[in-house]
């Protein structure tokens, strides 16, 4: 299956948000083993993310064949989705927030099915912080994910003053962030079971960071990390690796 092909056959809704309507895909299970649907996971893009992406998709995808449906949001500011609005004024605080409007919406939609939280690099910074809303996920995955925006400065930092400029003219707000952007107390908080997948070879969220984000959960159930992988890892060891962390989650 393709990364187009997940969204292809899902619908798409508008749900009402704080700064305009969010374009939110929704997938069904079919298949699944024993039948019915588990329940209803949030699987939150990064950065200039959409869910299309190769790394989402493979998330999708995992989800999909384990019987859960799959809501994936177009969340503000954007670079691979223009519609969104202005990717300059992304931040870690609205992110989250726009995330949490759909985590809300899930809980109307399908009041007192599962619901679990996903997420790829900012997208695995916002489920952190939503790790202790009520009622309790049922389990977070992680995937590349910063526990901190000070995660993202010093692996910036590291690269050299040319990648900080980069951000800067890129997303100024979100740089401005990531002196205080912080999702361990909330993570730390949360019982929810927690797997993490990385790329060992992810300069942004280097190997210790990741691990950092995992060691925060007071339930961490798996860390895995992929050979020569970087930031967005996708490919069948990647759906292998996910797999073993959904069945790990318990999901």
């Amino acid at each position: 299956m393709t990364s187009e092909l997940w969204t292809q056959a899902a619908t798409r809704h508008m749900i009402d948000g704080a700064s305009g309507k969010i374009a939110t895909v929704v997938a069904e299970p079919h298949d699944a083993p024993g039948g019915g649907t588990k329940g209803s996971v949030l699987l939150v893009h990064g950065r200039n993310g959409a869910p299309e992406q190769p790394q989402i998709a493979e998330m999708a995808r995992a989800y999909l064949a384990r019987g859960w449906r799959v809501v994936a949001p177009e969340l503000p500011h954007s670079a691979a989705l223009p519609e969104t609005g202005p990717a300059n004024q992304v931040t870690f605080s609205g992110h989250t927030k726009a995330a949490a409007q759909i985590w809300d919406w899930i809980a109307e939609q399908w009041p007192g099915q599962p619901r679990a939280l996903a997420g790829h690099s900012l997208g695995s910074f916002a489920i952190a912080q939503l790790a202790t809303h009520m009622p309790q996920p049922h389990h977070l995955l992680a995937m590349s994910p910063p526990l901190s925006g000070k995660v993202l400065y010093n692996s910036r930092l590291a690269m050299g003053k040319a990648a900080i400029d980069a951000v800067r003219a890129e997303a100024p707000l979100f740089l401005d962030e990531m002196a205080t952007a912080d999702a361990g107390p909330s993570l730390r908080r949360s019982p929810a079971p927690l797997a993490v997948v990385t790329g060992a070879s992810d300069g942004l969220v280097r190997i210790a960071d990741a691990r950092a984000y995992f060691a925060a959960s007071p339930n961490g159930r798996y860390f895995g990390a992929l050979p020569d992988e970087h930031h967005c890892p996708s490919g069948a060891a990647c759906a292998e690796m996910l797999r073993a962390a959904l069945l790990a989650l318990g999901a």
